[in-house]
């Protein structure tokens, strides 16, 4: 019984608070309160996961792939989308946001969370190593791509470039769980003891911050933009869940042939679209509609479909 109940306890914590988030809207709440959910979500219940998840962990060898492996896991896309699907969509701003969607997964949050449910403490603290970094491909690729893809929509009129430094978008307060992880594997290393308390604060911040995560997207979804794209996205899903995640198993089994880790790996690489996508179409004056169907759609397949699929054969 108990194993069932975590089985569905991720379709708990993302459907139930994307339900509140939708009804939240409609009774009016300002969108001011929606950011700074996501801000304590961010800077507080996600940064002390993060220390406490790398507080249990002891660094080996093995685990400098998992940050590694996000390389392949945003990038193996790239020529996918070049080689085959660019010329599906013919306005630039259509074909940023087709790009980046299938280049960010959500890791952080869903894919953590399936390991987790999996794999405990540790499962957690292996797929943060993998979605940690993911965030200097947002800033050094994604966001620059996305730029590059308006002023080609915008066809030679002036346009404002975004001209902001490196430095400020990597030391923000939204890269404290990075700091985190940071903190979390001081403490293993140096050995200090931890309170017997600290696992049930895991359990309860865990789930607390998939809340946390979901209702701001319930908040914003649109779902005429999510039907109107629906459809036509439809190579999203074997390159996220059969492409990715196959390439990702052989690339990891040359490194380990430890099952956990191996299987953190390929709920990273299988992960659905990210939230951050919509994120930055939205900054960069993308096809907002389509990254919103592509994250609606890729996590419905996801929690129906991939998650059972890999929880079974990851269980067994």
């Amino acid at each position: 019984m108990e194993e069932y109940l975590r089985f569905f306890m991720v379709f708990a914590d993302i459907l139930i608070p994307m339900c509140i988030g939708r009804l939240l809207r409609r009774w009016g709440l300002a969108r001011e309160w929606v950011r700074l959910l996501i801000r304590i979500n961010v800077v507080g219940a996600i940064s002390i996961l993060s220390v406490i998840s790398f507080w249990s962990l002891h660094a080996t060898a093995e685990l400098l792939w998992l940050p590694i492996s996000i390389l392949p896991i945003c990038f193996l896309s790239v020529p996918v989308f070049y080689l085959l699907d660019k010329h599906r969509f013919t306005d630039p701003r259509d074909q940023g946001s087709y790009l980046i969607v299938m280049m960010l997964g959500n890791i952080g949050t869903l894919a953590g969370l399936c390991a987790y449910v999996l794999y405990g403490e540790i499962g957690f603290a292996y797929t943060q190593l993998i979605a940690v970094p993911q965030i200097l491909v947002i800033v050094l690729f994604c966001f620059p791509a996305a730029q590059r893809y308006h002023d080609l929509w915008a066809n030679g009129e002036q346009s404002v470039k975004h001209k902001t430094r490196l430095r400020d978008l990597l030391l923000t307060w939204n890269q404290l769980p990075a700091v985190g992880v940071l903190v979390g594997l001081t403490l293993s290393e140096l050995s200090v003891p931890r309170p017997e308390a600290i696992s049930t604060a895991f359990t309860f911040l865990i789930h607390a911050s998939a809340w946390m995560g979901m209702i701001p997207v319930g908040y914003d979804l649109n779902f005429s933009g999510v039907r109107a794209y629906a459809w036509k996205l439809w190579p999203i899903f074997p390159v996220k869940f059969l492409y990715l995640p196959l390439c990702l198993a052989a690339m990891t089994l040359c490194f380990t042939d430890n099952p956990m880790l191996l299987w953190c790996v390929v709920l990273s690489a299988a992960a659905p679209t990210a939230i951050f996508a919509v994120a930055a179409t939205q900054l960069y004056g993308l096809n907002v509609d389509i990254a919103e169907s592509s994250f609606i759609t890729s996590t419905l397949a996801f929690l129906f479909v991939v998650y059972p699929f890999i929880y079974y054969l990851a269980a067994m």
